[in-house]
């Protein structure tokens, strides 16, 4: 079973879209990159010092934030995570989305929150799958792992 990459718990955990401290009377300063080898989020001009660094831009869709699945499958197995096409780009959530309210019937449902997915995804985002191959402790105790790893690419 493949190793998760050390930054993938930095990039579900990270807090994106706020104002950059170090830039903060500059236009644009929110964070919206994500540093693999800093674990980190930075803004567009915190970018150049950070160029020789792999780097993903994040995106914001209704409030959650989302990869670009092109940029993300370069550097890990998101297969079993279920994409969503954005302004045509396949993206996938960082983190699971509010629910309003259980799944109570029987379907197709992430593995670790519940969420109602099409076939053959067994992840809502990220974070689910992360959660998982970690242990399964995330979002709820009584799920059972599942051997779905993160593989670095």
């Amino acid at each position: 079973m493949g190793m998760r990459p050390g930054w993938v718990g930095g990039l579900v955990e990270e807090t994106f879209f706020v104002a950059c401290s170090a830039h903060e009377s500059r236009k644009k300063n929110e964070k919206n990159i994500f540093c693999l080898a800093c674990r980190t989020s930075i803004c567009p001009h915190c970018a150049p010092a950070h160029r020789h660094h792999p780097l993903i831009q994040v995106r914001r869709y209704v409030y959650n934030d989302v990869v670009r699945l092109d940029d993300l499958e370069r550097l890990i197995d998101c297969s079993f995570v279920q994409p969503y096409t954005i302004n045509s780009a396949k993206v996938i959530f960082l983190k699971p989305r509010p629910q309003s309210r259980p799944f109570k019937g029987s379907g197709n449902v992430c593995l670790t929150c519940d969420r109602i997915l099409q076939e053959p995804f067994h992840f809502c985002c990220l974070s689910c799958k992360a959660c998982m191959h970690a242990g399964g402790s995330c979002h709820d105790a009584g799920r059972r792992p599942v051997q779905h790893p993160l593989h670095v690419r």
